[in-house]
Order: C-alpha cells, then sequence, then structure tokens
C-alpha cells in the first residue's frame, strides 16, 4: 500500500508522540507533575461531593453562568490540560480556585452524562459520585502505573479540537489576529543590533549597529518600537509566523494544540 494512503494518525496518537518525545528528565517531571494534577483534581472534586454546601455553591455557580461564559470556563480548564502536556505553566489564564472547582465540576457532569440520565431535575452529586467511583476502581485510580494518569490527561486534551470546533462560530481567532500576552512581551531579551539583521521587516528601516532591538523566540529581530506596536495587535512574528502566547483563550488553546501537534508530527 502507497505510503500517503495510509490512514492519518489519531490527535491522541499524535499528543502520545508529542509526550514521548520529551527528554527523559523533562519526560519524568511530565510524569510527575501529571500525577500530582491528578490527585488534586481528584481531591478537589471529592471535597466538593463530601461537602454539600461546597457542591450547592459550584452547582449553583455554574447555574449562573451563561453558555458562552461556561464555555469560556471549560476552555480554561481545558488549557490547563495542554500547559501541563507542554510543561509550560500559564499565569495569564491559571484559574482561582472558586473558579477551578466550577470548571471541574463542570467537566465531571460532561464526562459523567448520559443521553439515558432521567429527566430535569437531574441529580447530579449522585450521577458524578457513581462515575467517580468507577474511575476510583479503574488502573488510574488505584495507582497501579502512571500511563493510566497520562492516557487520562491525553484523551482530555485531545477533546481541544473538537471543543474548539464547535466554539467556532465568530469565537476563535485565526492565527496572529489577536495580541501577545504582555508577559510574553515584557519576557522577551533585549539584545545589541551588531548590523547583521539589515532592515527591520516592520518599519523597513536599518537596525543601527549598537542599538537595543528586541529578539523573538525563533530569534528574529526588530526595533523594540515596532515590535511593541507589532505584538499589540498579532501574537506572530512578522518573518516567519512564529506563535506567540496570547491572552485570548481560544486562541491560546488553537496555539498550544498545533505546538503540541507538531512535537507529535501531526
Amino acid at each position: 500500500m502507497d505510503h500517503h494512503s495510509t490512514t492519518s494518525s489519531s490527535p491522541s496518537d499524535n499528543l502520545m508522540a508529542a509526550i514521548l518525545s520529551h527528554p527523559p528528565r523533562s519526560f519524568s517531571s511530565l510524569i510527575s507533575s501529571l500525577s500530582t494534577d491528578h490527585r488534586f483534581i481528584r481531591s478537589r472534586l471529592a471535597f466538593l461531593l463530601l461537602s454539600p454546601p461546597h457542591f450547592s455553591f459550584a452547582l449553583a455557580r455554574l447555574h449562573s453562568l451563561s453558555l458562552c461564559q461556561k464555555s469560556l470556563l471549560l476552555a480554561r480548564l481545558l488549557l490547563h490540560y495542554l500547559n501541563l502536556l507542554l510543561l509550560s505553566p500559564s499565569p495569564s489564564h491559571r484559574l482561582r480556585l472558586l473558579d477551578f472547582d466550577a470548571a471541574i465540576l463542570l467537566m465531571a457532569m460532561c464526562d459523567s452524562y448520559s443521553p439515558n440520565t432521567s429527566p430535569s431535575p437531574v441529580n447530579w452529586h449522585s450521577i458524578i459520585t457513581t462515575h467517580l467511583l468507577s474511575s476510583l476502581l479503574s488502573p488510574s485510580g488505584l495507582g497501579s502505573t502512571s500511563w493510566p494518569v497520562v492516557s487520562h490527561y491525553v484523551d482530555t486534551a485531545a477533546k481541544c479540537r473538537r471543543f474548539l470546533h464547535v466554539v467556532s462560530g465568530g469565537t476563535v481567532k485565526s492565527v496572529g489576529e489577536m495580541a501577545t500576552s504582555s508577559a510574553a512581551v515584557v519576557s522577551l531579551p533585549s539584545v545589541e543590533s551588531q548590523g547583521e539583521s539589515g532592515d527591520c521587516v516592520v518599519c523597513k528601516e536599518e537596525m543601527e549597529t549598537g542599538r537595543d532591538v528586541c529578539e523573538l523566540p525563533c530569534g528574529h529581530r526588530f526595533h523594540w518600537s515596532c515590535a511593541l506596536q507589532w505584538l499589540g495587535r498579532k501574537n506572530t512574528c512578522p518573518c516567519c509566523r512564529f506563535e506567540l502566547p496570547t491572552e485570548d483563550v481560544y486562541g491560546e488553546m488553537g496555539r498550544l494544540w498545533r505546538k503540541l501537534m507538531r512535537m507529535g508530527g501531526g
């Protein structure tokens, strides 16, 4: 059979390939990070289920949100999963504990929901408890190996592409159509131009020797004033389209998803 006619890899396969591409030391850190986060999420969900007031508060918070706000909350949790898989903390999108509790409850509702669920009012406490107990008795819950935990994060992260597709009706912007995050701009290094880079592609003027210029992670350099103006509107390098972090949640999900796919050869 011709190589090009074979079935393409699934998103989960590409994500797993991206994980396996980490160097041994990074891979060990990844496993530790995922296991720690998995235990924390399980403990927070168990806390909500064992504390009726806190469960009611988190559920009431979800009921008070619009569909758009629920989507954004779920997006921020999925972004948390993507950042973990890339070993790249994202303070710009970090969830407060109250939002985190509401997000993991919403995720648990999505995971435990069945079309056969009785009509309203749904006893979410009972449904989620049953699903959690079943999960705790699984290999990942019993902690036999780390791979079930990794598979859980991979499977959850693989939902990002479909999730982005569902919410893309005018919400998700194209590559480069959003501003670079302030934290990413502040962290950019200032280097002294040696005159070897030629003209700044933004203003088309020469980058004078000895003048401080801005260097992007891709290695391309620009006048600081030009870079600030450009990155205030776009999150891509004007030369090679390298993507920088953005404060747009859906845009950041897309950026990290594409980065993982490239790491996995997808």
